[in-house]
């Protein structure tokens, strides 16, 4: 009898601790396309790429001009390489910087904390083929989306950076002029 009662505890309080994930990693990615009509012969078509962060870390979002292979790379040539005279490294540690608008393809980083959610919206009012999936192959490729954890392993002064340098901002539109 005390052996079912044993049983019965660890089935019910124990295993599901071990069971929980230990990982709570998790983005969510959701597109959509939409379409709106000005006028009877002018329409805006966007797409919408949502990134849901569900975890318990931070995200880092940015947009690059180039595609790499590794992320070490994507990491390194964003961050480490001079843009002007200096790298985004050291303009973020800088407190003595007016930051302004980021520049899409060389300061922008989007930090999604937490329960957040950022949204990319990619624009055109030109009518171009396949738009919706011309959009969301760049925005596959080009968008780089990295959790603070593996940030920190190229960047240990992450947490030293001026919070100005983050976009603030709960979206981005892109026109889609800036990516074809």
């Amino acid at each position: 009898m005390a052996r079912h009662l044993i049983m019965i505890i660890f089935m019910f309080y124990v295993f599901p601790i071990f069971c929980y994930p230990q990982n709570q990693d998790s983005i969510i990615i959701r597109n959509d396309s939409l379409c709106y009509f000005i006028d009877i012969d002018k329409k805006i078509q966007c797409v919408k790429l949502e990134i849901v962060n569900t975890s318990l870390d931070s995200y880092y979002v940015w947009i690059e001009k180039q595609v790499h292979s590794s992320i070490k790379e994507r990491i390194r040539d964003y961050y480490m390489i001079n843009k002007g005279d200096m790298s985004l490294v050291q303009m973020a540690l800088e407190y003595n910087i007016d930051y302004g608008y980021p520049y899409l393809f060389s300061t922008f980083i989007k930090k999604v904390n937490p329960k957040e959610t950022f949204r990319v919206y990619v624009i055109t009012s030109n009518e171009i083929f396949d738009f919706n999936r011309k959009s969301l192959n760049y925005l596959n490729d080009h968008m780089v989306i990295v959790n603070e954890v593996t940030l920190k392993q190229y960047i240990k002064s992450l947490s030293s950076f001026n919070p100005q340098i983050f976009y603030d901002q709960s979206y981005i539109i892109i026109p889609f002029s800036l990516i074809e």
